[in-house]
């Protein structure tokens, strides 16, 4: 087995509880639908997708498949994820892997949105 790669569905979910307006200026990529943002937070980070004006995603940005520290999915072409260890391939829509060798989705976390604010949690 290779350093970092553990058994899959193990991936930890940290601490998730934070409130952002997403239309803000601080947040620039959220402003339109399809924009994403990190944050910090959970085991490895956080990401938000803009799913639709209305609907946000938020998953854990550890791979199921590699737990490596430094090592953190990302955004690879708007509507894909990719871990850069193990080159698995995640949808954003659903966290599903569409790549190998992940053949568990992303960790996916609540959100919340009133219509103004947008609060993330688990």
């Amino acid at each position: 087995m290779f350093a970092g790669c553990v058994e899959e569905n193990d991936t930890p979910m940290g601490y998730v509880n934070f409130t952002i307006n997403p239309n803000s200026t601080f947040y620039t990529n959220l402003n339109h639908v399809g924009g994403y943002e990190y944050f910090i937070g959970g085991y490895k980070g956080v990401i938000i997708f803009r799913y639709s004006w209305t609907e946000f995603l938020a998953y854990e940005r550890a791979c199921p498949h590699c737990h490596e520290i430094g090592v953190e999915v990302q955004e690879q072409s708007g509507v894909i994820l990719e871990c850069p260890q193990c080159g698995s391939e995640f949808i954003y829509t659903d966290g599903s892997p569409i790549k190998g060798p992940a053949v568990s989705s992303l960790r996916q976390y609540s959100t919340y949105y009133d219509g103004s604010q947008l609060h993330v949690y688990n």
